[in-house]
């Protein structure tokens, strides 16, 4: 079984040839002790004649050493060879993860193949000697802790099909509903558990680790740990190798087509599935990158009919049997994909948990473990660059492009790149910069010397990369790549080997891209540099993208981040590197300056629309920023001076896209309001960077006091704001002091909302007390708080001294105590106002009336004076002198206090109306 699994002697040991560059440079950093222990594999009359000092990791004699070993293994047996590499990934530290990935990959596997366990049972003893074996990289799974993976738990849909305006996700990660705060999170193994039964859907973003994690869980399992318990059958499925099956075949033929049959025939084979079909709650299947399956899976509305293990279906009516109970039900499955993926999962789905991306300590401390064998000011200037980058920091959030921001960084030129397109250029450079024959350090030459020096190789590696874009294609065979090409990108790591197992059976070497995003912003260089795209291809492919998913969405296995690239590349920054590319297809300065003009005239079209829903035009931001050009940027508020963001998950590197925008801008009047959208505390850092912002508004039961502290302590930055709004809020006394801490920090403020929070009176006096402190303050709401009558008391006491406030709103349901000063009338509705607070309320009217405007109607609707009350109210009535129209409505005024009125009228003569309803 060993011989027919293990890649053979020529491919294991040419993947040491391609690879000992790069593996040298990394033996070179490893402790005395490694490299003794490495050398201890091979013959002692091989390496005895070099004496190296324990203490001394730069002796005279390592550099050859090393030299030699590596010789030694390029041309050893198949078997010593895979022990070697299996050895340096154990054994040494520091190793890039797609290095890493690719030498277990090729080196085989130990010994602990998974095997099923069942409960004691003589009529199953024949299956104790079945292997499943489950392909996984032992290298990269050793020291992951799933007490360190965090997960925010998400709520599984089971409701009918949301109609196309209700919120999605993307691949971003964009969460529904009130999910999204960071708070909620668990670790993945406490998520994990209860989940035995059920369909648990594990959702992250491209390279987040889902496959890797889902290995951990083999090994853990294989061991007897993990949530998973070892008496189960555990089943780990890849959708990329389900791809490869065309044919209608059963649940069983697909567990023997994947895995190796076992010892016994046709027996065995029957007893493995008779134990599942019995005890199918003892079973636990994993399938692994939805996300990458060519196929929709369906979800049963009629009855669910149960299907037989041996019945033969197409591969995603199989799996949707599974996930629909229809194949064994009571057993466990857990399935990964991405999040835009996860709507075609509603109905079927009891547990969904979305893994969170590293945030900066995480981030940093893999930085420091990647250069942690290097220089020390190397380590800490990559680990500066990183933190102070926006792009590099929102890409680091996710491990396996935080890697390729490591090599980046390793290889980092002199300008340092100012957007996202400018970051994939540089990367391509740095990875150009690790091939053998790379003249000069990659870090003393520009990105346009590098890239003219590999301008063939680039040339059909995007070349590769759109036909994949247009294919809708991750995987390709060997075949389908030329082998000079093939060879140099896997000398470099821009090209990962996988292992696939064909429908005969016969294992294959596929090779992808080292992520998604490398291999569209290599498709989005070929459509910049070459006529094999042309214009009508690159309008079609030119959309924004909503981050809101439907079930009519056609599925994709890319990040739809394409026209971002081409956006970026459309910058007159990206010019000439373009031109030395498109030299390569017989392209002129002048057609790459065309397409680029292209790409903005298209770009133009969209910044003028006003028709695009808030998350449409967030990727505008997005599209405009990559493109560095300002008057483009200027035209987006040309056609809405407000932008609306409903029900999406904010990241920081979207508000500084808002900011690239805002900050064009020509006028100072701009309003940003944001609803229901989750968004880090962080991002309130970024926002502040916007000038010219007038109106600021914040509606979500997710914004609390923290919120409104952060918020405070950037508000005074605001230059131009007028106009704030807090409103629907979850805003305490607390958060109400530090908005007013921040608020009195803006002279120029005119109008602020707080209604519709939790704020009780103490919160309204916080308010109330920075009135005097703001000259321009003009208009104030308060309303739908739990407030008393002695918060209105506290607002007329505070507005008698405001002269420069016309109007104060505060209501429940319906208005609850309005005063306009403006139209001379003081209002209070619907706050239930007993007797014995008609005296206080009545005097601080009177001084209002006073020392501001006079008093012309005055409203007490809707409360409970009842006859009492309001003798009251008439018997103050001379002290309001001006007084013309009085509501008492509904107020439980029975005939004795119309009589009272109606001698009122009598008396005033300025009192003109009055309101008894």
């Amino acid at each position: 079984m060993d011989e027919e699994v293990n890649p053979d002697h020529e491919n294991v040991n040419s993947v040491l040839a391609q690879d000992s560059i790069e593996l040298f440079h990394i033996l070179s950093s490893q402790s005395h002790s490694v490299i003794m222990e490495l050398c201890q594999m091979m013959p002692s009359e091989a390496w005895r004649q070099y004496q190296l000092d324990p203490s001394s990791s730069s002796a005279a004699g390592r550099p050859e050493l090393i030299k030699t070993m590596l010789d030694y293994f390029r041309s050893a047996s198949a078997r010593k060879c895979r022990n070697f590499l299996q050895s340096v990934c154990f054994s040494c530290e520091n190793i890039p993860m797609l290095l890493e990935s690719r030498l277990m990959s090729v080196a085989g596997y130990d010994n602990s193949e998974y095997k099923l366990v069942f409960v004691p049972d003589q009529s199953t003893a024949i299956l104790s000697d079945f292997h499943f074996e489950v392909y996984f990289t032992s290298g990269l799974v050793r020291e992951v802790q799933l007490e360190n993976v965090w997960v925010s738990p998400r709520a599984a849909n089971r409701s009918r099909d949301r109609p196309d305006q209700t919120p999605g996700s993307a691949d971003r990660g964009e969460p529904d509903g009130d999910y999204g705060y960071l708070e909620s999170r668990v670790t993945l193994e406490t998520f994990l558990q209860g989940c035995m039964g059920k369909v648990t859907v594990l959702v992250g973003q491209t390279g987040s680790g889902k496959t890797l994690l889902t290995s951990c869980l083999g090994q853990q399992w294989a061991s007897g740990l993990g949530p998973i318990p070892s008496s189960f059958v555990f089943v780990l499925l890849e959708f990329r190798q389900l791809n490869l099956l065309s044919h209608p075949l059963s649940l069983s033929e697909l567990l023997f087509q994947y895995y190796l049959p076992p010892t016994g025939g046709e027996d065995a084979k029957r007893a493995i599935i008779d134990y599942l079909l019995t005890n199918p709650e003892q079973s636990c299947w994993v399938l692994d990158g939805y996300d990458e399956f060519h196929g929709k899976l369906s979800r049963q509305e009629v009855q669910r009919k149960p299907l037989h293990l041996e019945d033969p279906l197409p591969v995603a009516d199989l799996i949707s049997g599974l996930l629909n109970r229809q194949i064994l039900p009571g057993s466990t499955v857990l399935v990964t994909c991405r999040v835009r993926d996860l709507i075609d999962l509603d109905g079927i789905s009891d547990k969904v948990g979305q893994l969170l991306g590293w945030d900066q300590d995480e981030i940093k401390e893999y930085v420091d473990n990647f250069f942690g064998a290097k220089d020390v000011a190397l380590r800490e200037q990559a680990a500066q660059l990183l933190l102070s980058s926006r792009h590099l920091l929102a890409m680091s959030s996710i491990p396996a492009l935080c890697n390729i921001c490591c090599i980046c960084l390793e290889h980092l030129l002199l300008q340092f790149p100012a957007t996202l397109t400018q970051v994939y250029l540089t990367v391509l450079a740095s990875f150009l910069s690790r091939a053998p024959n790379h003249g000069g350090d990659g870090n003393a030459v520009t990105t346009l010397t590098i890239l003219s020096q590999y301008q063939s190789e680039l040339c059909e590696l995007s070349q590769l990369a759109w036909r994949g874009l247009e294919e809708s294609k991750i995987l390709f065979l060997k075949e389908e790549i030329p082998q000079e090409v093939l060879k140099f990108s896997l000398k470099i790591g821009l090209l990962s080997q996988v292992e696939l197992r064909r429908q005969d059976g016969i294992l294959a070497n596929a090779y992808c891209f080292i992520h998604l995003t490398v291999q569209e912003f290599l498709a989005a260089l070929r459509i910049m540099t070459s006529n094999d795209v042309n214009d009508a291809q690159l309008k079609k492919r030119f959309s924004l993208k909503t981050r809101w998913t439907t079930k009519s969405d056609q599925k994709t296995v890319f990040t739809d981040s394409l026209y971002l690239y081409v956006c970026g590349l459309a910058s007159s920054e990206c010019t000439p590197a373009l031109v030395e590319l498109a030299k390569v297809s017989g392209r002129a300065q002048s057609w790459v300056q065309k397409r680029q003009d292209l790409v903005l005239t298209l770009l133009k079209t969209m910044c003028n629309s006003n028709t695009l829903t808030g998350p449409k035009i967030l990727q505008l931001c997005h599209s405009v920023q990559e493109s560095q050009n300002h008057q483009l940027a200027k035209q987006v508020f040309g056609v809405r001076p407000k932008l609306e963001l409903r029900n999406i998950w904010l990241l920081p590197n979207d508000i500084e896209a808002l900011a690239f925008v805002v900050n064009s801008a020509d006028h100072n009047d701009i309003g940003l309001d944001f609803g229901a959208c989750s968004m880090e505390l962080e991002c309130l850092i970024v926002l502040a960077r916007c000038q010219g912002i007038h109106n600021l508004s914040f509606h979500s039961r997710k914004y609390g006091d923290r919120f409104a502290e952060k918020l405070s302590s950037v508000l005074p930055k605001f230059t131009s704001l007028r106009k704030l709004e807090f409103s629907g809020a979850s805003l305490t006394a607390t958060g109400a002091a530090s908005l007013a801490s921040g608020l009195q920090e803006c002279p120029h403020i005119t109008d602020i909302n707080v209604s519709d929070n939790n704020l009780r009176d103490e919160g309204i006096s916080r308010i109330a007390e920075i009135f005097t402190k703001l000259q321009n303050l003009s208009n104030v709401a308060l309303g739908r708080n739990s407030t008393t009558l002695n918060a209105v008391d506290c607002l007329i006491k505070t507005m008698s001294s405001c002269l420069n406030i016309q109007h104060v709103h505060a209501e429940k349901k319906r208005p609850l105590f309005t005063l306009i000063t403006h139209f001379r009338c003081v209002c209070t509705t619907d706050i239930d106002i007993l007797t014995h607070f008609c005296h206080v309320l009545l005097i601080n009217v009177q001084t209002l009336s006073c020392k501001a405007f006079l008093t012309f109607l005055f409203s007490l609707s809707s409360n409970c004076l009842g006859n009492k009350g309001l003798k009251k109210l008439l018997d103050f009535l001379p002290r309001l002198s001006k007084i013309q129209e009085i509501n008492a409505s509904k107020n439980d005024i029975n005939m004795e206090g119309v009589v009272m009125l109606a001698a009122a009228l009598c008396s005033y003569n300025t009192l003109t109306e009055i309101h008894i309803r």
